[in-house]
């Protein structure tokens, strides 16, 4: 057996794997419609805790579907995070119109601090809620969405409720691009085995993260994951060790979010975690990107090579790729960006 050959065949298990256990994953998987949401006298005080950084543009609209929550008992915590542009005002204005809202202004960082990770710690030791929502500042809720993810928290009893965002887009390039890194999120993640106290597995997601705040602090909070960059993963990863019950949910159209506007800056906003992701190893940073071409690749090369094994081999990484992708377009939808929520419609 060549050794392209042998890549092809490598490839294929790789897929038919990381497929299977997609697929299975999923049928496991709770959305936040799965069940009826907890009348007003059941639900547990909550806060709503979110960072911005010169985010004028979309802000507004954030803030907004925060305050439209269907929830009797919300507060909402907006910290702005040494804005230059009109974020800090946008939030002041919109919070004398309504006492929900409390905004805090972060003037400087200090020391051995990442910014969101400050932020975030302190719209967290404001909150005297009995549950705690991260999200972004960038994200919009269905009015629904917190009511669900609390009642599926409690109902089920999980200390953490994890739910992956829609994603909204423009064009052709930024879908085959996002579609890919859920692909290899998930591949990677494994986020469905984050409810399995027998694994490692963790999960954490920057545009919903719900946490019991009795699991939230002896877990040690933004303050023993101060300087990670990928604050959301690390976040998950602590309240797994310290014994949290985790839980990623589908998001049923409730959650969604523009991440990065065209390519290239989907592109930096990837490459801006790369390293993280690898966990900070040289070696593993240097090595990964030609693993994934290799598995990247292997099913087209596999086709155009002689002799049946390696053309069959092929064809199963396909399909595996095919479950792949498909429980990607599961558990994230891509939508055409919209001014109105109610005319979203999915691609």
């Amino acid at each position: 057996m060549t050794i392209a050959t042998a890549t092809v065949a490598v490839s294929a298990l790789y897929w038919l794997e990381a497929g299977i256990s997609a697929v299975l994953g999923n049928r496991r998987t709770p959305g936040l419609a799965s069940l009826e949401p907890l009348a007003d006298r059941e639900l547990p005080s909550l806060s709503i805790v979110a960072a911005a950084r010169d985010e004028a543009g979309r802000v507004e609209q954030a803030a907004r579907s925060l305050l439209a929550q269907d929830y009797p008992l919300v507060r909402i915590i907006l910290v702005d995070d040494r804005s230059v542009d009109e974020t800090g005002r946008i939030l002041d204005r919109i919070a004398a119109e309504d006492s929900r809202l409390r905004v805090l202004h972060v003037e400087s960082l200090p020391e051995g601090w990442i910014g969101k990770c400050h932020a975030l710690a302190l719209g967290a030791e404001a909150a005297e809620s009995d549950w705690i929502l991260f999200t972004d500042a960038d994200v919009t809720l269905a009015p629904d969405a917190a009511r669900r993810a609390v009642s599926l928290a409690v109902r089920e009893g999980w200390d953490h409720v994890a739910v992956a965002p829609d994603m909204r887009i423009e064009g052709l390039s930024e879908a085959v691009f996002i579609a890919a890194f859920v692909v290899i999120f998930n591949a990677t993640l494994r986020p469905w085995l984050a409810s399995d106290p027998r694994r490692k597995n963790a999960i954490g997601i920057g545009a919903f993260n719900l946490v019991k705040r009795k699991a939230y602090q002896p877990a040690g909070g933004h303050s023993k994951i101060r300087y990670e960059l990928l604050d959301d993963i690390a976040l998950g990863k602590i309240l797994k060790e310290s014994g949290a019950r985790q839980v990623f949910a589908r998001h049923d159209g409730r959650v969604a979010v523009r991440w990065h506007s065209g390519v290239r800056g989907l592109v930096r906003g990837v490459e801006k975690n790369a390293f993280p992701a690898a966990r900070y190893s040289i070696l593993l940073g240097l090595v990964a990107p030609w693993i994934q071409l290799a598995l990247a690749w292997a099913p087209v090369i596999g086709l155009l090579l002689p002799g049946a094994i390696p053309k069959i081999a092929a064809l199963a990484a396909w399909a595996g790729v095919f479950l792949c992708y498909r429980a990607a377009a599961r558990n994230v939808s891509i939508f055409y960006p919209l001014s109105d929520l109610r005319r979203w419609r999915v691609w």
